[in-house]
């Protein structure tokens, strides 16, 4: 997660992904990296605001399943995050998390308000 950090700022100014740091992706987040981008191609990240300033995303990730994730929180709801990152500590993201850090420094959310009730219906798992 550092090493996507370390980049994010240089991803966010030229608003597109150069050789070197599709690179750094790639040796940081191995196979997530791919899938990942397809989302983001795919405008498959919603970010989705509340008039109290609460923020969820709800990502699209293959067979069009869609995914509640919290990102400053570091949670997604799907298999791979609870398999991969909580119990095996295999990975520092799942592929929806690391396609909101992507889609945010390249401003490729897809940007949504609703009401309070609809976020927390979206955290209620």
């Amino acid at each position: 997660s550092s090493g996507i950090n370390a980049e994010y700022g240089t991803i966010k100014q030229s608003e597109e992904i150069s050789d070197s740091i599709l690179n750094i992706l790639i040796n940081v987040c191995g196979d997530l990296t791919v899938p990942a981008l397809a989302i983001v191609d795919n405008e498959g990240v919603k970010r989705i605001s509340s008039p109290s300033g609460k923020i969820v995303y709800e990502v699209t990730g293959s067979n069009n399943a869609r995914y509640t994730c919290l990102k400053e929180e570091i949670y997604c709801n799907c298999p791979s995050f609870t398999n991969s990152v909580i119990l095996k500590g295999s990975n520092c993201l799942c592929k929806h998390l690391l396609a909101i850090h992507i889609a945010s420094a390249l401003s490729k959310e897809v940007i949504v308000s609703e009401r309070d009730e609809y976020i927390e219906s979206l955290l209620s798992f």
